[in-house]
């Protein structure tokens, strides 16, 4: 009220009109006033902030950081404005500095067409990471977009499939001089015959291009514009499955490929015997499911690969240990070099007829998740998931036939998960070329016949069963009646005959037994580590289904 004259300092509602309107004049400017005060002095305030004192190329850095970390997530919140666009509305010095910064505005991610024209104006000549993912407007968001396509560097699309045909010919109108990785999706029902990838797309000019992923695309396999690939990865088809000629030569396309996934390609046996190999020597991983094992085995006696190569494979209708001779035969023929030396061993059952099997040079798997498995660890060179044919009536014995050829016998630790009930056969079948395994670690699987394998009877006083275990792990295990009493004794027979387990690690939810138990194995003499009863994980069994990762 101190800004107010003395005269209006009394007026009034009831007061004349003129004197209203004049004293509201005066409080409106007084409040514009106010209002500017309070500008200046918040930003000289905020200029007293720690975070003012970085230099701009930091801030802008951090910038950068934040929006390539928040650009597939921000634009549902903020009312799909993107995070840089935000940024300029926080203080005069950092709009300048997102203005003056194009590299900011790179990020095109297709959802808000409101957006799109300020980033792709504010990125100027900057190179462009664009993402689509239907079912955003074709037109109103993916056509400007690739309409900028010789200065994207990363492109992205997820597209239902009466879209397919258009995008592929957005993306043949023009060359992609800057394109380093490119991701293209479809997804539902396909209900017709889709344009095919081939060399006219890009108008035949790619050459940066270094990964290329492609899911449920329909595939010309003729592809010389691929040539300098270093990761290619190929999910299904919609199109025609590819001739045995037709995947190596495009594969000869690509000398330089350091990753290789086909997935879903269930294609046919060819004959090998003139087959011109085909040199891979970067190669450092591939991931492999294009049908049964005899397939598989005509594509390694057609590659040349360096020492080392992680391989995934995925192979159905296995009809016994012969598949497996037959493929690491094709497999040390196709390796430039010896294989790796791996000392531990995953086995887990998916189903009545399916298996997983790892293998790993260190002596313990990194995920302590025993219901999935991640193929892509740097320390497993080899991973197996195979179906058995029903008819051939293949027993889980076929693990250590896989062991035994994979291995030589020189695995030190040994991780079975979700085999259930295996009989002592099982058990001594594995022992007889597992003379130095030191680990056994079994979850949620019946002990019965593992325990009968390792006692010790006086008809078999001279056979020990697993001679080098020191270590014995359960996970998830219920022990059945006496089963914990059996288990002491077999752990004095063995330590009576040199044969000591040093140390019994009990853990999860282990029904059955109690402290009683745990202090008489104790007593036998070995190091007990056991964390009780696990009631969570008691109360949901379903959190160990097995569920697969992708394979790279």
């Amino acid at each position: 009220m101190s800004m107010l004259s003395d005269s209006l300092i009394d007026v009034t509602p009831r007061s004349a009109t003129s004197l209203v309107e004049r004293c509201c004049v005066r409080i409106d400017q007084a409040l514009v006033a106010l209002a500017e005060s309070m500008r200046v002095l918040r930003s000289r305030r905020n200029g007293l902030a720690r975070i003012s004192c970085l230099p701009l190329d930091i801030l802008v850095t951090i910038f950068r950081h934040f929006e390539s970390f928040e650009n597939h997530t921000s634009t549902s919140r903020h009312r799909g404005a993107p995070i840089c666009l935000i940024l300029t509305h926080v203080c005069k010095q950092w709009r300048q500095l997102a203005l003056d910064c194009p590299t900011l505005w790179i990020y095109i991610s297709c959802v808000s067409p409101r957006w799109l024209g300020v980033m792709l104006e504010r990125s100027k000549d900057a190179h462009l990471v664009a993402t689509y993912h239907a079912p955003v407007s074709l037109r109103g968001c993916l056509e400007p977009v690739l309409s900028h396509l010789p200065r994207i560097k990363v492109l992205r699309i997820c597209s239902v499939s009466p879209d397919v045909d258009r995008i592929v010919e957005l993306l043949s109108s023009q060359p992609a001089l800057s394109l380093q990785i490119f991701e293209f999706t479809v997804i539902g029902t396909v209900h017709h015959s889709l344009m095919p990838i081939s060399d006219t797309i890009f108008q035949g000019q790619v050459p940066l291009l270094q990964s290329v992923e492609l899911v449920l695309c329909s595939l010309s396999w003729t592809w010389s514009i691929f040539s300098g690939l270093r990761s290619l990865s190929v999910r299904g088809t919609t199109g025609a499955l590819p001739t045995p000629a037709q995947l190596l030569s495009t594969l000869r396309y690509m000398p330089d490929l350091e990753q290789l996934t086909l997935q879903s390609l269930s294609t046919t046996f060819w004959d090998t015997g003139l087959c011109d190999k085909v040199p891979l020597t970067r190669l450092k991983s591939m991931a492999l499911d294009i049908g049964a094992a005899q397939t598989v085995v005509s594509l390694f006696e057609c590659l040349v690969l360096p020492a080392g190569v992680r391989v995934a494979l995925y192979i159905s209708q296995i009809e016994g240990s012969q598949s497996f001779s037959d493929l690491f035969s094709a497999m040390d023929r196709a390796s430039d070099g010896p294989s790796p030396v791996v000392r531990s061993l995953r086995a887990i059952r998916i189903s009545n007829n399916g298996f997983v099997v790892q293998f790993n040079t260190s002596m313990a798997f990194k995920s302590h998740h025993y219901y999935s498995w991640n193929p892509a660890d740097d320390n497993i060179p080899l991973s197996i998931q195979f179906t058995c044919n029903p008819l051939a009536h293949v027993q889980p014995t076929i693990i250590f036939e896989l062991c035994r050829i994979a291995s030589q016998g020189r695995i030190h630790s040994m991780f079975l998960e979700l085999l259930y009930d295996l009989p002592e056969l099982f058990w001594r079948t594995g022992s007889a070329g597992l003379l130095d395994l030191h680990v056994i670690r079994i979850s949620r699987n019946s002990i019965r016949g593992l325990i009968d394998a390792l006692s010790i009877d006086d008809i078999q006083a001279s056979v020990v069963a697993y001679p080098s275990l020191r270590v014995l792990e359960l996970e998830g295990i219920n022990f059945g009646d006496h089963e914990a009493e059996d288990l002491q004794h077999a752990i004095k027979q063995r330590a009576e005959c040199g044969a000591h387990i040093h140390k019994l690690r009990l853990t999860g939810c282990i029904k059955n037994l109690t402290v009683d138990q745990v202090r008489l194995l104790e007593e036998a003499g070995v190091n007990v580590d056991w964390d009780g009863h696990d009631e969570e994980t008691c109360a949901d069994p379903g959190r160990h289904r097995y569920a697969p990762g992708r394979l790279f």
